[in-house]
C-alpha cells in the first residue's frame, strides 16, 4: 500500500504573507461603513497617525477580523500586552462584532473589485517562504487553516504562488475555529492529530490544537509577539524561525 503524504497546515497572514498594510487600510474603511462615514483611505500612507500607531500596536493580537475594533473602542494601553488586549476585546458587544466583520469583509471586497493590483501590492510574502510552500506542495499534503477570506488566500497565492497546490482552505466562513478545521482535516484524511503538523504565528491559536495532540509550531518570523514566544516557551510548544522550518515539516 502506497504510504499517504504527510499533512502540512499553513496559517496565513503572519505566516506566509505581511498583510498589515492591507489590513491597516480595510480595517479603518470598515469602520467608516460601519459609522456611515465615507473618509475611507487606500493607502497606509493616507491614515491618520494615531490610528496607525494603535493599529499597529495590537495588530500582532488579532486572531480574526472583529477584533480590530478594539482600536475604535477599546481604552487600549500604548504598548499592550495579550492579557491588555483581550480585556479590552470583552468590553465590546458581541452584535457590534459582527456588525464590523460584515463591514469589514464588504470593504476588502470593494476594494479589491475597485484596485485589484493595489491590493495585491499591500501584502508581503515572507523571503523564502513560497520557495518552501512549493516543496511542500510537492512532497506534502498542504492545508491552510485561517482567519482571511478563502478568495482572497486563493487570489494571493494565484499571484505570487500559482505553482503550489492547496489541498483546501478552511477560512472563517468555513468552521468556527481553527481546532474545528484541524480536526476536520485529520477525519476526511483518516490521519490520527499527532501525524498532522500546524504552523501559526499566534500562540492562542495553538493552545487548544495542542490539547488535541497536534503536532504544533509557533512561526517567530511573523506577528509573534515577545509575549507570546514567552508563553509558547512555558508550554512547550516549539518556536521556528523560516530557517528551522525546512526541519519541522520534513523537507
Amino acid at each position: 500500500m502506497k504510504k499517504r503524504k504527510e499533512i502540512i497546515a499553513f496559517d496565513v497572514d503572519g505566516v506566509i504573507f505581511d498583510s498589515t498594510e492591507e489590513c491597516l487600510v480595510i480595517a479603518w474603511n470598515a469602520h467608516q461603513e460601519l459609522i456611515g462615514k465615507d473618509e475611507k483611505i487606500s493607502h497606509p500612507s493616507e491614515a491618520k497617525e494615531d490610528y496607525d500607531q494603535k493599529f499597529r500596536s495590537i495588530r500582532n493580537y488579532v486572531r480574526s477580523m472583529d477584533e480590530y475594533l478594539v482600536i475604535f473602542y477599546g481604552n487600549i494601553s500604548e504598548n499592550p500586552d495579550q492579557k491588555d488586549f483581550e480585556k479590552c476585546l470583552d468590553s465590546i458587544d458581541d452584535d457590534l462584532k459582527k456588525l464590523y466583520t460584515k463591514s469589514f469583509y464588504n470593504q476588502r471586497k470593494e476594494y479589491k473589485s475597485r484596485s485589484y493590483e493595489q491590493w495585491i501590492r499591500l501584502h508581503y510574502p515572507y523571503e523564502s517562504i513560497l520557495e518552501i510552500l512549493e516543496l511542500c506542495s510537492k512532497r506534502k499534503e498542504l492545508f491552510m487553516v485561517t482567519g482571511k477570506d478563502k478568495g482572497s488566500v486563493k487570489d494571493l497565492l494565484d499571484y505570487f504562488a500559482s505553482d503550489v497546490v492547496v489541498q483546501e482552505i478552511y477560512d472563517k466562513h468555513a468552521v468556527e475555529n481553527k481546532l474545528i478545521a484541524l480536526k476536520k482535516i485529520a477525519l476526511d484524511c483518516n490521519v490520527q492529530h499527532s501525524e498532522m503538523k500546524f504552523i501559526d504565528d499566534n500562540v492562542t491559536h495553538l493552545f487548544e490544537p495542542q490539547k488535541n495532540e497536534f503536532n504544533i509550531a509557533l512561526a517567530e518570523w511573523g506577528y509573534a509577539m515577545p509575549d507570546h514566544i514567552m508563553e509558547a516557551k512555558k508550554r512547550n510548544i516549539p518556536i521556528l524561525s523560516l530557517n528551522d522550518l525546512k526541519n519541522f515539516i520534513g523537507l
